[in-house]
């Protein structure tokens, strides 16, 4: 069995394709740069995946290293800090996702159940009866017109009166819909 420790870096990457133990060697020289770079992003992401990841783009390093790319050190230096960086914004985009999901996993119904709906609708029927006996006729159309969203000069043609009866009726029927209301 060769001793590759002997070798460079150049004459591992050249004797590379035809012997595995040259590729071995790379990867155990350079498995420190791996450790320590994982140990900078570990605060982002998780250690174990780091590292496995920063060994992919190590051996990603050794199998696509090319003599005009500069010198295999810094070449495989960017190759593990590009893929660590990559594997920090999945883990961010990950804990934003679960953290989205559990945010909606708080969100409570608020539709109502068909109780509540009855008992409103026995409540807003209740407030119609009481308001359509405290308003007169002509302060009921002009609050219904109003709700409509009639203007006030619309409202005095609709129902022949002047415009300033119109602003009388409402602001009457404002008074008597604030103590209906205790507002």
């Amino acid at each position: 069995m060769a001793d590759f420790s002997k070798l460079s870096d150049k004459e591992l990457i050249l004797a590379n394709r035809s012997d595995s133990g040259c590729a071995a060697e790379l990867i155990s020289r350079y498995m420190k740069l791996v450790f320590s770079l994982a140990k900078k992003y570990s605060g982002c992401a998780d250690y174990e995946e780091l590292v496995s990841d920063g060994m992919a783009g190590l051996l990603s390093a050794v199998k696509n290293y090319d003599e005009e790319k500069g010198e295999f050190s810094s070449f495989a230096a960017v190759c593990v800090d590009n893929r660590l960086k990559n594997t920090v914004r999945r883990s961010i985009s990950r804990a934003k996702r679960l953290a989205d999901e559990d945010e909606l996993s708080f969100v409570v119904d608020q539709k109502p159940t068909p109780e509540e709906q009855i008992i409103a609708k026995e409540n807003n029927e209740d407030l119609l009866r009481i308001i359509e006996n405290e308003l007169s006729e002509l302060e009921l159309k002009c609050i219904k017109g109003v709700a409509m969203g009639l203007s006030y000069a619309e409202l005095s043609k609709r129902l022949g009166v002047e415009k300033k009866s119109v602003d009388n009726a409402l602001s009457r029927a404002r008074s008597k819909l604030r103590e209906i209301y205790k507002v």
